[in-house]
């Protein structure tokens, strides 16, 4: 999936007029509440980064801002693995790993 692709799925899910910096795109935006003012309100998050998504980079950023605020954060890495890819190879062996960490972080453990 291209940038274009994404530019028109972001202007189809922002309210109008929005730009990616709106709090719903970009929860360190200007104007997003702050993770650190949510306290436990804010459970422990799984965050799963296919390296190959054109995301990646802004994925290791939110990854590593949620831990600077103190929050329970798990990220799982699946190596050459582009966006989607349980939908694209959903009987496919990353696939399977992805439903066993899943499973994994659900059942805490």
């Amino acid at each position: 999936m291209g940038t274009v692709l994404f530019d028109q799925m972001w202007r189809l899910a922002l309210p109008v007029g929005a730009n990616k910096d709106h709090p719903f795109a970009n929860p360190f935006a200007p104007g997003s509440v702050p993770f650190g003012d949510l306290g436990d309100a804010f459970p422990p998050v799984l965050v799963v980064d296919p390296t190959m998504d054109v995301l990646h980079d802004r994925v290791v950023e939110y990854v590593a801002r949620l831990k600077a605020t103190g929050k329970k954060v798990e990220l799982v890495e699946f190596e050459g693995q582009g966006h989607a890819f349980f939908v694209t190879a959903p009987c496919g062996e990353a696939s399977d790993e992805l439903i066993r960490v899943i499973r994994r972080f659900v059942h805490g453990g």
